[in-house]
């Protein structure tokens, strides 16, 4: 009797995905219990949701590069569905569905996975973990200056000893933009700038002719802005110029002092955490703090914990304000 032929299928991954052997789980298990105790200790709490959502609660939120690559069908009831591509658009629904259950100000953690169709590269893969904690539901700059202890906090817990926490602020950005002229174009502008340690200031003017009407001058203007450096009463010294009388801007700078004078007192090592006037973040709905950690024997892996203030984005769900910061290891 002959035995049927099987059809074999070659056991393959999709590209940009990957299976973890024991080796890689056990340390990626230490390291998400590790923030998990970290999260607690400040007082953050944990949360879950799905990993679909409709697909209007997601679209729109990001930028026009995470509609791009988001993952989006119709499932079975017809219905247009979306997978997460941060954790952070998720909250603001949460907040605004559950608000009446929960208190404010509310601080939460999430560690899931998010989804994004990129182009796979070194250390980018289309699937990927992250370890958020945000605070819902305040405007206080004590907010802002925890998000800065509890990276550090994070690292160190971590094992890292050599990193260093930038900082920078969307309304120093947008006031210097809006003084410049270029305000109106502000989205263009601010993820030109975002790459700059990729493609570097030559890159970044390029990008600026193409996306941009801006003129040379006003190209020149916010090449010397992101080149502001030196140390933190240097860099704010030469903000102040820069930013004039513009109000925004002012503002912008008061709440830099104010995270960078709170984050000391709280014990950040001096020089650990400094003012970086390139970091842009691409993500649309950042309105105030910024923040990228970067590993100092490793720069060329990136931002390994970034986030930043985003104070409308749950307005999209609610008439309640409900302002929010938070951060993400990556």
């Amino acid at each position: 009797m002959n035995e049927k032929t099987v059809e074999r299928i070659e056991p393959r991954t999709l590209k940009g995905f990957r299976d973890y052997l024991p080796e890689a789980m056990l340390p990626r298990e230490r390291l998400m219990e590790t923030a998990r105790k970290v999260y607690r200790s400040f007082g953050f709490a944990p949360i879950d949701t799905p990993t679909l959502e409709y697909f209007e609660v997601l679209a729109g939120k990001g930028s026009e590069e995470t509609d791009r690559q988001m993952y989006h069908f119709e499932d079975q009831g017809g219905r247009h569905v979306g997978m997460r591509f941060d954790l952070t658009v998720p909250l603001a629904r949460f907040v605004a569905q559950h608000a009446n259950e929960i208190g404010f100000p509310f601080k939460r953690y999430h560690i899931a996975t998010v989804w994004r169709g990129e182009a796979p590269q070194a250390g980018r893969y289309r699937e990927f973990m992250q370890c958020d904690f945000d605070t819902i539901g305040t405007e206080s700059i004590a907010s802002d200056i925890e998000t800065a202890l509890v990276i550090n906090e994070l690292l160190t817990a971590i094992g890292f000893e050599r990193f260093q926490i930038r900082l920078n602020n969307r309304k120093v950005l947008n006031g210097l933009l809006k003084r410049f002229g270029l305000l109106d174009q502000s989205t263009a502008v601010l993820r030109a700038i975002d790459k700059l340690g990729k493609i570097g200031p030559e890159g970044v003017a390029k990008e600026l002719r193409e996306s941009t009407n801006a003129a040379a001058e006003q190209v020149a203007a916010i090449l010397q802005m992101t080149a502001v450096s030196g140390t933190t009463a240097d860099v704010l010294r030469q903000l102040e110029l820069l930013a004039g009388d513009e109000e925004l801007a002012v503002r912008g700078l008061d709440e830099l002092r104010s995270v960078v004078g709170g984050s000391a007192a709280g014990g950040i090592p001096d020089g650990r955490l400094a003012i970086d006037v390139s970091i842009a973040r691409g993500l649309d709905y950042y309105t105030g703090s910024i923040y990228e950690t970067f590993l100092t024997d490793l720069p060329t892996i990136g931002s390994v914990c970034s986030g930043g203030r985003y104070d409308d984005l749950a307005k999209l769900f609610t008439k309640q304000h409900l302002p929010g910061i938070g951060a993400s290891l990556g």
